[in-house]
């Protein structure tokens, strides 16, 4: 059982991520955590190697021009540019175990909160 605030933190450009279900807490499949977003959060553009799905807990977000709220949930399909701007806002992320980002730049990362 992992609860939110047992969750390990990790933070990124401003953003909260605390892991629930990912390798290191035993999920071989899905990986899963929560993202807390700040007022004006401007994430950076990236796009990641799995799908993605954003289920907006509370406040609202912005991801690829589509505005969510609490309730609202956004799919974003693997290797498509997006980023998350907006807030406050509380969003879980769920996606596939082994999932890589790629920056503008071109810089190759596995998320720390996906491990």
């Amino acid at each position: 059982m992992v609860t939110g605030d047992s969750a390990e933190l990790h933070e990124f450009g401003g953003f909260e991520f605390r892991p629930l279900a990912v390798p290191s807490r035993g999920s071989t499949e899905i990986a899963m955590w929560t993202v807390d977003v700040p007022e004006g959060g401007d994430g950076k553009p990236h796009s990641v190697s799995k799908e993605e799905v954003f289920y907006v807990l509370s406040g609202s977000v912005t991801i690829q021009g589509h505005t969510a709220q609490a309730g609202d949930a956004i799919v974003v399909a693997p290797n498509t540019e997006l980023s998350l701007t907006g807030g406050p806002a509380r969003v879980l992320v769920a996606t596939s175990v082994g999932i890589k980002g790629t920056l503008a730049d071109g810089q190759t990362i596995t998320p720390p909160w996906s491990v």
